[in-house]
């Protein structure tokens, strides 16, 4: 059984359901006015009355419950115990007085104390609140006369309690305002400190009714840490900028030493394995050793040259063309393949041209990449979509599968060299896209399909009608990735 009013509350308060969209709904259950005999078995009184005092409604259907009953016990003992020599002003006067006795110890009892009760706690318990709470809390006139400040304020500001109030805010902040447009309202400020140095702060204002007037209250939180959370994210992401920057120009000197190292040689083996093959094809001898061989060199050779790509990006012509022709020529060289693999292609594109500028050659390589990941997950066939859609001044093309979808161990890597989950993979593929997009003002993101698949789009602004490419920032890529695999056509980002 309940012991208190809290425990009391919590037993006959509406319960909270989750509804499926996340939010919250009451159940259809009401608060219960306690029976007789579970009044009685309460260790508080006060608790088990002030559960009943829950709106105004109760209290006035009590308090006439109260006098009617008091009357109707005082009509039945006031033939009792009048004198006979009354008349009807005595008779009158002595019901007054009996009823007065009667109602007003009951009615303290009954309403009036459990609710004082109920007030005194209540504020006490804001006043321990304020009081411990670790923001500073300070109240305030219209005048901007301090009313009272709690613990955290003093030390925040560095100012006595006792001192303050009955001050100005300016007088601690000078930098506060005198008065207010709306509110509530929140801004930031610098303080002083004692020894002269100054510290940011947040302050959020608002106003309540007191029995003095309008009173405002201002909650102000130290900046200090979070200021310095902040200059310090942003020089590890300058560090993180000028450490890419510097691997990439490492990257460059590597690619340009691998060219002359290993291309050239495997170039001169290519031309000898050829003429022995067909050396070998005139003496009948087999040529499957000589096949292979050639097969992995040409491997060796696109991953150089993937690895070129990557470190030294070609800069493409610019030009205005409809992303339709893109689109169109990639899907033609994906149909033998899709018809191969059994997978359903379909394309969702408008038929009114809608022009970007660009390279042509990077926006096919860039959609031949991201399709051909998509093919390489759904070896055993599947669906595979790809959607434009408009927004605004930008074009948005989504490239669907129903593979496997991306690996939770590159998830958070994504575009990240040389992170690949395929055991023939080089990694590069999906950087040297991003690269094409952000190269093109726009952005390229991945990211896994529930309950399977991954999904790529990419975010190209339309083209200017006066000519020349969006002057907007390239946009990041948040998330994706994987790399290309051998193509019908020759990628280089495969």
């Amino acid at each position: 059984m309940p012991k208190s009013l809290i425990e009391w509350e919590l037993s006959t308060c509406p319960i909270q359901a989750r509804e499926p969209e996340g939010g919250w709904r009451p159940v259809t259950r009401v608060p219960r006015i306690p029976s007789l005999r579970q009044w009685f078995r309460m260790s508080n009184r006060v608790s088990a009355l002030s559960s009943i005092l829950r709106s105004p409604t109760r209290i006035l259907g009590i308090v006439l419950m109260l006098v009617f009953t008091a009357e109707v016990g005082v009509m039945f003992l006031l033939p009792h115990v009048m004198p006979e020599f009354l008349g009807e002003s005595g008779t009158a006067v002595l019901d007054a007085v009996l009823l007065t006795m009667v109602c007003a110890p009951v009615l303290w009892w009954v309403i009036i104390g459990p609710l004082r009760r109920i007030a005194i706690q209540e504020h006490q318990r804001s006043e321990t609140i304020v009081a411990n709470a670790s923001e500073g809390i300070i109240t305030f006139d219209r005048q901007g006369r301090v009313a009272s400040c709690n613990r955290a304020s003093s030390e925040l500001l560095g100012v006595d309690a006792a001192d303050w109030v009955g001050n100005t805010t300016q007088s601690r902040m000078p930098d506060f305002p005198d008065s207010f447009q709306t509110l509530p309202c929140e801004f930031r400020i610098n303080v002083d400190r004692q020894d002269g140095t100054s510290f940011p702060v947040q302050v959020s204002v608002s106003e309540y009714p007191s029995e003095t007037g309008q009173l405002r209250i201002a909650i102000i939180r130290d900046l200090t840490e979070f200021e310095r959370a902040e200059r310090e994210r942003l020089l590890m992401a300058r560090e993180t900028e000028a450490l890419r920057a510097q691997q990439m120009a490492t990257l460059a000197q590597l690619a340009t030493g691998v060219a002359h190292e290993i291309r050239n040689p495997l170039t001169s083996i290519k031309m000898l394995i050829q003429v022995n093959r067909s050396k070998f094809a005139d003496e009948g001898l087999p040529t499957d050793d000589l096949e292979l061989v050639e097969q992995e060199i040409r491997r060796m050779e696109r991953s150089v040259n993937s690895l070129l790509d990557y470190a030294r990006p070609e800069q493409g012509e610019s030009k205005t063309f409809p992303i339709q022709d893109a689109i169109g020529r990639t899907v033609q060289l994906i149909e033998g393949r899709c018809g191969t693999q059994n997978v359903s292609l379909t394309l969702d594109c408008p038929d009114a041209p809608i022009a970007i500028d660009g390279d042509v050659a990077q926006i096919q390589q860039l959609l031949l990449n991201l399709t051909l990941n998509s093919l390489d997950a759904m070896p055993d066939g599947g669906e595979l979509s790809i959607a434009v859609t408009l927004d605004d001044s930008q074009v948005q093309v989504t490239v669907v599968d129903s593979g496997e979808g991306i690996s939770e161990t590159i998830l958070d890597k994504l575009f990240t060299p040389f992170a690949t989950s395929k055991p023939n993979g080089v990694g590069l593929g999906l950087g040297i896209c991003r690269r094409i997009a952000q190269t093109h003002h726009g952005s390229l993101v991945g990211s896994n399909r529930i309950p399977r698949g991954a999904q790529f789009r990419l975010t190209l602004p339309i083209a200017n009608p006066t000519g020349g490419a969006s002057d907007r920032d390239p946009g990041a890529a948040d998330s994706g990735s994987g790399d290309a695999p051998t193509s019908e056509k020759s990628c280089k980002a495969c």
